[in-house]
């Protein structure tokens, strides 16, 4: 959005504001109106947030104004008749909802208090003049009462102060002198309320309570300074309880409204009327006119101290009021001497800091800061100055009719016989004048008798006619230069001595490369630092040793300089090399390698400056313009402006406004155009800021040039990360940037999700398939695992009935030996045998502490049975938990019996059968079964005599073993003293274990 300014430049003469300069300054207003962004023309207030957003109260609701744009807000659209900001938090009335508080600019509001329309009281609706304390009560007034309101319960007070009010707004100040006291000043005089007694009442001093105020501000702990309906001003110690009148107001202008302005560190006070503005000090209490409307009635004044601009709330439109130009000082010829094309062509500093420069025209004029402008006439008619050239006291000006001296303040012909016009002289040692005639060779002559000198310069004719000479110079180092056009060369030359002749750098050997000329023709010469010199020409510039060896080259195209034409050149105290074209002035930084160009929009009156240029001694410059001279802070100029701030000011989402300044932003599906509003909240010149950005992933910058925002457009889902900085026309960035992060995202095809699904489908698929052939495969081995449970039961039924033959037999015994108690114990002990062995069978697989207790009964069966003949021990590992290990049953009692009845039975002495369960690693269950017998050789001695019956037991439990896992294994070991004598018989079982 571009703003239309209208401007309105107001000369003031103000030594006590260092702002606006010690002399003259030029202030500039810009009115904005409605049809350029304004919500509406009658603005009623004005407040700044703590980030330096401007915050106005209109007709038309409340709105936010970033310097690009009004964004209002979507909740406060109606007329505000109040606003303030403390803390961030805006307060407000609206003839809509009443009294309301934002905790900022993109929240919902809360309404503290609503209006009242449907009574009879004409207060119930009215929120004037907010004021919040210390305490966060809020302050207003209405047509007869102060009142006070808690933002949390909307719980407060009201006191009647006016029973005859005005029918228009009352200016109502409230001031809190300390904590837990507030004054109100009003029209009918000076209120207090004091927290102690809840209660407003009339101010004691009577000297206060009986004055009619319209204003009034806190202007230190001490003082208080106030305003009353009769227009006069005043001020009113807390300490001493004294009043001090001060300077009234030209015209008896009554004073509406008080504001402090800081500037520079420098406190002053802001006054302002229905039409005009004022400042006073400290140091001068007399009111200074600094500003007065274009006919606009004031509303409101108030201060950013930090961008030092003045908003101005008018009833037709916002005026912001300005210092434009800060370090450009133009200074213009009276007006009766300006004409068009008058250029003033070349300046010289005096010693005394008088400024002399010249136009094309007989007459030399002298600068004074402080006595302006004066004339100084050449007693020729027709002369018209070419160069200035200055040597102590001592002026020399070239004109096309000859030479002047400016001495003592007068100008004076020099008698030296020379035909057509001089471009140039210089004093060479104070005993020689080298004058460069146009189009000549260069002439000498003593100095100060004029003789004229020749053989001093002796190249040839051509020398002369075939080329263009601009510039002669004399160096620190005494050194003569001469430069121009040379068409079959480069035009730098330097005099020597010896060959009493001008030579052209070019042939030295540490000019072999010619590639380092910016080209053949040059204009200017001026000194740099380390005894070099700086030669300027057409499509660049030079840098060269006292010795003419060229340093350095900067050519125009290389470095983007705006047009090929360099004339005046300088290097300033900090190595920045200053140059002017026919398109502005332009600085290369020796630091970042860069040029920076100084136009229009920084201060200067045009951007021709091919004329006049001179580095002062002060290190600024001065440069000749049309009609005046240009004086150019150049450490201020390169400074920035800005205010190192940048802000998301709006977002527009598919063309819409969203209410949020939120920088993670979240699209959904379907928002694919996004539009970032963003301000660096300066309120500087907009073509003065620069703005630029670039993705997370990008290492280029992308310029957006004056523009504030930035749109993308078709974005693809995903997620986006981007910093956008703000800097100005002299190349300074701000440190601190804006990171926004974007968020779109994918169409549900595109989203992992959906890649999932269709790998989980393929996966699905590739199940189904293995399922089906896996289905077979199981159904193939069902069979087969059936063939081997039937295989097993066979085992199974072999086996049980085998125990049971042998059991049987022990019963058989006790009954013929007449033990019927043993036997009847034994027989019960056998039952639950029988139970057990009869519930395992049922199960391939049993824990393991089922089939150890189904092997204790066994063995005290057999204890009993063989006159316990033997005991047992049954040992774990730590690491074995009976109850979640699984075994097949009955493989145990096999081997114990085979144990009992072929080791322990014929051993003399007390037999012992020990068991011990451990992991042999993860997977593996060992079993040992160990006896201390007879061995198995020597039992074999006894087997056809005792046994008449073959034993299947352990062959059955082996054949299972083999048919449940075939890595199960049954490995016996005979045991053996060291004198190779039978120990026992130790049997080890490994199995897989299950869980």
């Amino acid at each position: 959005m571009g703003i239309k300014a209208s401007v309105n430049y107001i000369l003031l003469w103000l030594c006590i504001l260092p702002f606006y300069g010690k002399t003259q300054s030029h202030l500039k207003d810009e009115i904005i109106r409605f049809d350029e962004g304004l919500p509406s023309d009658f603005v009623r207030q004005l407040t700044l947030s703590k980030n330096g957003y401007l915050y106005l109260a209109t007709r038309r609701g409340l709105s936010q104004y970033d310097g690009y744009r009004f964004l209002e807000h979507p909740a406060a659209l109606t007329n505000i008749t109040s606003l303030l900001v403390k803390n961030d938090v805006i307060y407000y009335h609206d003839f809509y909802n009443g009294l309301c508080l934002l905790k900022s600019f993109y929240d919902n509001p809360k309404v503290v208090v609503a209006n009242k329309y449907h009574d009879t009281d004409p207060n119930n609706d009215h929120f004037e003049n907010i004021f919040v304390d210390s305490e966060d009560k809020i302050w207003c007034s209405d047509f007869n009462n102060i009142k006070y309101y808690n933002a949390n319960s909307a719980r407060g007070k009201v006191f009647f102060t006016d029973k005859n009010p005005d029918k228009i707004k009352r200016n109502i100040a409230f001031l809190e002198i300390q904590k837990g006291e507030i004054w109100v000043f009003t029209n009918r005089g000076l209120y207090v309320w004091q927290k102690s007694t809840d209660k407003l009442s009339i101010h004691p001093d009577a000297k206060l309570r009986s004055l009619n105020y319209i204003s009034a501000l806190r202007i230190n702990k001490e003082e208080i300074l106030f305003g009353t309906t009769n227009g006069s001003l005043a001020k009113y110690n807390l300490v001493t309880q004294e009043i001090k009148q001060l300077p009234s107001l030209p015209n008896d202008d009554r004073i509406i409204g008080l504001s402090k302005i800081v500037f520079d560190g420098v406190n002053q006070r802001l006054l302002y009327s229905d039409q005009f503005v004022y400042l006073i000090s400290d140091t001068d209490l007399t009111p200074k006119l600094l500003y007065k409307t274009q006919g606009q009635i004031i509303n409101e004044v108030i201060v950013n101290n930090e961008t030092k601009v003045i908003w101005i709330a008018t009833n037709k439109g916002l005026v912001k009021l300005f210092n434009r130009y800060t370090s450009i000082s133009n200074e213009m010829l009276p007006v009766d001497f300006q004409k068009p094309g008058n250029m003033l062509v070349d300046i010289a500093e005096m010693p005394n800091g008088d400024i002399y420069t010249c136009g094309r025209e007989n007459l030399l004029w002298i600068y004074n800061k402080a006595l302006g402008w004066r004339r100084l006439p050449l007693p020729d008619e027709n002369a018209k100055c070419e160069s200035l050239h200055l040597n102590g006291s001592q002026l020399f000006l070239s004109t096309n009719t000859g030479v002047f001296l400016v001495d003592n303040g007068k100008a004076k012909k020099l008698a030296i016989p020379l035909n057509g016009a001089i471009r140039k002289c210089i004093l060479y040692k104070n005993k020689q004048l080298w004058v460069l005639p146009a189009g000549q060779p260069v002439q000498v002559y003593k100095w100060p008798s004029l003789e004229k000198q020749d053989g001093l310069v002796t190249n040839d004719k051509q020398f002369w006619s075939d080329n263009l000479w601009n510039d002669i110079y004399v160096h620190n180092d005494g050194k003569i230069w001469l430069i121009g056009w040379m068409p079959k060369d480069f035009g730098i030359t330097i005099y020597s001595e010896s060959q009493k002749a001008f030579t052209e750098v070019s042939k030295f050997k540490a000019n072999a490369n010619h590639s380092m000329f910016s080209g053949d023709y040059y204009n200017r010469i001026a000194p740099a630092a380390n005894n070099n010199v700086l030669v300027s020409g057409y499509g660049g510039w030079n840098l060269l040793n006292a010795k003419g060896e060229i340093k350095k080259l900067l050519n125009t195209k290389t470095y983007d300089v705006a047009n090929d034409r360099v004339e005046g050149i300088t290097e300033d105290h900090n190595g920045n090399i200053w140059f002017a074209t026919e398109e502005g002035l332009n600085v290369y930084n020796k630091n970042t390698d860069k040029v920076i160009r100084i136009s229009q929009i920084d201060g200067l009156p045009g951007d021709d400056l091919i004329y006049g240029f001179r580095k002062l001694k002060n290190g600024n410059l001065v440069v000749g313009v049309e009609n005046g001279l240009s004086f150019i802070d150049v450490s201020k100029i390169v400074r920035s402006q800005l205010v190192n701030k940048l802000e998301l000011c709006g977002i527009k989402i598919n063309g819409k406004t969203i209410n949020t300044n939120d920088p993670n932003i979240e699209l959904k599906k379907g928002e694919t155009e996004l539009e970032l509003l963003f301000s660096s909240l300066t309120y500087i010149d907009k073509r003065k800021i620069i703005y630029r950005y670039k993705f997370k992933d990008e290492t280029k910058w992308n310029y957006l040039g004056n523009k504030a925002e930035l749109s993308l457009r078709h974005l693809a889902p995903g997620d986006y990360s981007l910093l956008i900085e703000a800097g100005d026309n002299m190349e300074n960035w701000q440190s601190k940037g804006l990171l926004v992060k974007v968020y779109l995202p994918a169409p549900f095809y595109k989203t992992q999700w959906f890649l999932f699904l269709m790998f989980g489908l393929i996966i699905l698929g590739i199940v189904y398939v293995y399922r089906y052939l896996f289905h077979q495969h199981k159904l193939e081995e069902q069979y087969r695992r059936k063939l081997k449970d039937a295989e097993m039961q066979a085992l199974r039924s072999q086996m049980n009935p085998h125990f049971m033959f042998n059991t049987l037999n022990s019963i058989n015994s006790f009954v013929i030996e007449h033990k019927t108690e043993e036997a009847s114990e034994y027989i019960t002990t056998f039952s639950k045998l029988m139970r057990n062995i009869l519930d395992n069978s049922k199960h391939t697989a049993i824990s393991l502490d089922k089939e150890l207790d189904t092997l204790k009964l066994y063995l005290n069966l057999e204890a009993v049975r063989l006159e316990h003949c033997f005991e047992y021990i049954i040992k774990f590992s730590k690491d074995i938990h009976p109850e979640s290990l699984r075994v097949p049953p009955l493989i145990l009692q096999p081997f114990a019996e085979n144990a009992i009845w072929h080791g322990l039975r014929n051993k003399k002495g007390m037999g012992l059968l020990e068991i011990l369960i451990e992991k042999n690693d993860e997977n593996i269950l060992h079993i040992t079964i160990k006896d201390n017998g007879i061995g198995r050789v020597a039992a074999g001695s006894f087997m056809p005599s005792q046994f008449k019956h073959k034993s299947y037991g352990v062959d059955i439990t082996s054949s299972r073993l083999k048919l449940l896992s075939s890595d199960s294994q049954i490995v016996i070991e005979d045991l053996y003293n060291e004198h190779n004598e039978a120990m026992g018989t130790a049997v080890h079982i490994y199995l897989n274990m299950i869980y």
